[in-house]
């Protein structure tokens, strides 16, 4: 029987470092990105981090040295998606093969929220988030100034909003693109336009949306702007269950745009009732007074004394010179009162519209009956009606001249 012949034998060791120098000779391994899930992270005591980097069923170990987690200014937890950056090596002792790391960023939507939460820090520390450089709404605005998207919704209810509470109430809109790459320059240079403007409060902000739509309002550019108007400010991003960073640089935080029309003016029908009730409780509390007076002064006529003629001319005498003291601090504060009615009253008088068609001007409206604003909007042989501080009269368009 023929000796059988064996291979030549090498030890465990010799074989794991053959493979590990074989690695190292491999360029493509010495300069990794690898993306993948975090598994068991754990930062030792030693200062290095370990943890596993999963995609689906398989998984590959990482260590990031000391040195290198030193520079870290983020770490991922279990569930994170990143990407490490690094080399692929064997580890002689277990025999595996693991990615030695060098820089661990985070991945896809993960990097866009590190950005976010980044660039809020930033801006918080310094200080345009504070409560302290918040203004207060004024308590009578008569002047709105609107930065949104001409043509949306949010523009629609807010001038429906406005009028109906505060009649005659001056609104401008300085129109801005709310989403898209230039969404953001455009909104700043429309909120810089309107806090020059002279406006009482300015409201800024869009209707609802996705997450990706509400991005202009979550730009250093937009915050910036708003923190930079003099003018009160109110964010109104209708997405109630985020807050944007734009919401924490405005003054006031509206949920949606209609709930900033609420803010942003008075009801003057509950300006009036307020007025009235006002009144109505001053002439009150003046009979109140006189009453109290009276059955005081009846009171001591009635009890007896020695001199019951002088005790009653003296209680008399006090008597009259409280009713007059009385009658005139009422009157002061009842003028004083009507002033203020008078004041508001005129006030509303001439926000009216009415008020201002009784100066001589006209409402030139189309034939639905909407207010004409833009000669661009009409037409040649356009019917459109002119109402008058007394009656309306019906035209027709002969030419437009959108220029003038």
């Amino acid at each position: 029987m023929a000796e059988r012949v064996y291979p030549r034998t090498y030890s465990v060791e010799q074989i794991l470092f053959y493979i590990k120098e074989y690695l190292g000779e491999d360029s493509f391994l010495s300069s990794l990105a690898v993306s993948g899930e975090v598994s068991g992270f754990r930062a030792h005591s030693s200062g290095h981090v370990y943890f596993s980097l999963r995609e689906g069923e398989h998984q590959l170990r990482v260590v990031l040295f000391r040195r290198y987690a030193a520079l870290q200014q983020w770490l991922p937890r279990d569930g994170d998606r990143v990407i490490v950056i690094g080399s692929a090596s064997l580890y002689e002792r277990d025999g595996s093969v693991q990615l030695y790391a060098q820089a661990l960023l985070p991945a896809g939507q993960g990097a866009e929220q590190q950005a976010q939460n980044e660039l809020k820090q930033r801006l918080e520390e310094e200080g345009l988030f504070s409560p302290e450089g918040k203004q207060p709404l004024p308590a009578f605005a008569g002047k709105v100034g609107v930065v949104t998207a001409a043509d949306s919704a949010a523009w629609a209810d807010l001038q429906r909003i406005l009028y109906g509470r505060l009649p005659g109430v001056e609104i401008r809109l300085y129109p801005a693109l709310v989403q898209g790459d230039q969404a953001a320059e455009s909104l700043a240079a429309a909120i810089a336009k309107a806090d020059r403007g002279g406006h009482d409060v300015l409201i800024v902000g869009r209707g609802g949306g996705a997450e990706e739509d509400l991005a202009a309002f979550n730009t250093e550019t937009v915050v910036r702007a708003i923190a930079a108007a003099s003018t009160p400010l109110i964010s109104a991003v209708g997405h109630e269950s985020d807050v944007t960073l734009a919401d924490l640089a405005a003054d006031v935080r509206a949920a949606t745009p209609t709930h900033a029309a609420t803010l942003a003016v008075p009801d003057a029908a509950l300006l009036l009732q307020r007025l009235e009730s006002l009144a109505q409780r001053l002439s009150q509390a003046g009979q109140r007074v006189l009453q109290l007076a009276e059955s005081r002064f009846l009171r001591l006529a009635a009890s007896p004394c020695w001199e019951p003629a002088s005790l009653f001319s003296a209680a008399q005498s006090r008597l009259l010179s409280l009713e007059s003291r009385l009658e005139a601090a009422g009157a002061g504060l009842l003028e004083s009162r009507a002033a203020t009615l008078d004041a508001l009253s005129l006030r509303l008088e001439l926000l009216s519209p009415l008020a201002t068609l009784g100066r001589g001007y006209s409402l030139a409206l189309d034939a639905d009956g909407h207010l004409l604003r833009d000669a661009a909007c009409c037409r040649a042989g356009d019917l459109f009606s002119l109402r008058l501080a007394k009656g309306s009269l019906w035209a027709e368009i002969r030419s437009v001249d959108p220029e003038k």
